[in-house]
């Protein structure tokens, strides 16, 4: 009874403190095409703390004063972006202020079997407004320049200039919803889920996971460049109708494909034992001093 009460307080106090930023992050994810994937964060998280729970609970430790310290981060920083009016930062401090009461509650052994789901929340947060507009630029220009190299490769009659792509029967601009960004976010999200539950080495995950950033961007060149073929044959205004929207399936087809074959390639499948084995050691290194000193 004491565990449920404290708990429900906990859970109040963050809704009382947080309510605010959870009501901003949700109109974000209605209004803001690019964290659209932002509703599916949440239940991902919930159902991978689920599905660990047991070896959470196994590893209750002591209360660890890294707890205290990121809790009263936490707080500061969230008090610090209200004043400021800055909400990207207020997402970030709920994110540490979980770390801090999986510390001061379950200790820190318990804490690092729950690295990755309380992490995992940050694909649910915006970024910076900076750096979106200089990724999405960057991301245009390629898939302008690429995806019309490819498209004159397959014989089709164009000329592009900047961000626009003429054809004869019309011209294509790559506006910022072609730029492939929104893609890249939630096929990031997806890598790093798709590599947490492979079994392989740490390295072999990490390039799993980075490998996300380059297949997004392919799948969003070649895109465009069967976007230039549709409206070479059918016309500018069949490309920018159901194809156009359709064609943002294919290029997260292509791209989850392209995960698949880079798993094969990396031979994760043989590294089932290995990545055990190394799982085995750890809970022995987190054990009691008597199984390391064993």
């Amino acid at each position: 009874m004491l565990a449920v009460g404290t708990a429900a307080v906990v859970a109040l106090l963050i809704v009382f403190v947080y309510g605010g930023t959870f009501a901003t992050l949700w109109r974000t994810w209605a209004t803001n095409p690019n964290y659209s994937h932002g509703y599916l964060i949440p239940p991902v998280v919930a159902f991978l703390l689920w599905r660990d729970r047991g070896r959470f609970l196994d590893r209750r430790s002591s209360t660890s004063g890294w707890g205290v310290f990121l809790i009263a981060v936490a707080l500061l920083g969230h008090i610090v972006s209200l004043r400021a009016g800055v909400f990207m930062t207020q997402g970030y401090s709920f994110v540490l202020l979980l770390f801090g009461l999986s510390l001061v509650f379950f200790g820190g052994r318990a804490t690092r079997t729950v690295w990755f789901p309380l992490t995992y929340l940050v694909f649910m947060l915006p970024m910076p407004p900076y750096l979106m507009n200089v990724a999405s630029f960057r991301l245009k220009l390629v898939a302008a320049h690429v995806g019309s190299a490819i498209a004159i490769k397959l014989g089709i009659p164009l000329a592009r200039s900047g961000m626009t792509i003429h054809i004869p029967s019309g011209s294509l601009r790559i506006a910022d919803p072609c730029s492939g960004l929104r893609s890249l976010i939630a096929l990031v999200a997806l890598g790093a889920l798709f590599a947490w539950f492979t079994q392989a080495r740490p390295w072999k995950r990490i390039v799993l996971f980075l490998s996300a950033i380059p297949l997004a961007v392919l799948g969003n060149t070649v895109r465009i460049a069967i976007l230039c073929a549709v409206a070479n044959v059918w016309g500018v205004d069949a490309a920018l109708g159901f194809f156009h929207d359709f064609s943002g399936f294919l290029l997260f087809a292509i791209a989850l494909g392209g995960l698949f074959i880079v798993r094969k390639l990396l031979r994760c499948d043989g590294d089932d034992e290995g990545a055990n084995d190394a799982d085995d050691a750890n809970d022995v290194d987190d054990s009691s001093g008597e199984g390391v000193a064993r």
